[in-house]
């Protein structure tokens, strides 16, 4: 529980005794919608290849490739989730923020051809061309389970996306996915699955 909570897998914080944590329910329930149960997490480096391929159509090798054809996508976000983390904050204006983040998730649910009416409260993205720490001072935010402000994490070194506006195709249907909303987890298992028949299409 402690290494979960450190690294972020788990959101909570830890109370003055520093041997008891109060951990946040709705990271507790994030982690349990990510679960796939039985089998090790993909690596790195099949994670990112996934993306990529989904994203832009971009080659994998043969035993990506089986995985594609083979995972359904309930199974295929779960895994692509298992490697982001997800830390929420609350910040008193997150247009602060929003320069400084690959937008993904709800916050740009546009980029896999859907909409949604009216302003999501919350604000969905990776950090690029900024360290946490300097966003935390130049933002002023707090750590918050229900805060409006969410910095999702790619377990990996730096992609090379990161310098854009947005997160790639793939990973924005995958956090989408992994939201508590119906309508927003639905448009992303649906976006995904879209992405992964044109792909095997394209190369099958």
């Amino acid at each position: 529980m402690g290494q979960m909570l450190r690294s972020g897998e788990l959101r909570g914080r830890q109370l003055d005794d520093r041997n008891t944590w109060l951990v946040s329910l709705a990271s507790v329930q994030d982690r349990a919608r990510v679960d796939v149960g039985r089998g090790r997490p993909w690596a790195d480096h099949t994670v990112a290849s996934v993306i990529a391929a989904l994203s832009d159509g971009s080659q994998v090798d043969a035993k990506t490739h089986q995985r594609l054809r083979n995972t359904s996508v309930e199974q295929l976000w779960r895994k692509i989730a298992q490697a982001v983390t997800v830390r929420r904050y609350r910040t008193r204006n997150t247009e602060i923020a929003r320069p400084h983040l690959a937008l993904t998730g709800e916050s740009a649910i546009d980029r896999i051809g859907e909409k949604l009416v009216g302003e999501s409260r919350v604000l969905h993205g990776y950090l690029r061309e900024i360290d946490l720490e300097d966003l935390i001072d130049d933002a002023g935010l707090v750590e918050d389970g229900d805060g409006n402000l969410a910095i999702h994490e790619l377990r990996a070194s730096e992609p090379k996306w990161a310098h854009g506006s947005h997160a790639p195709r793939a990973l924005i249907a995958v956090d989408c996915a992994r939201e508590p909303s119906t309508r927003v987890r639905s448009a992303g298992l649906r976006a995904l699955e879209d992405m992964r028949v044109h792909w095997l299409g394209q190369n099958t």
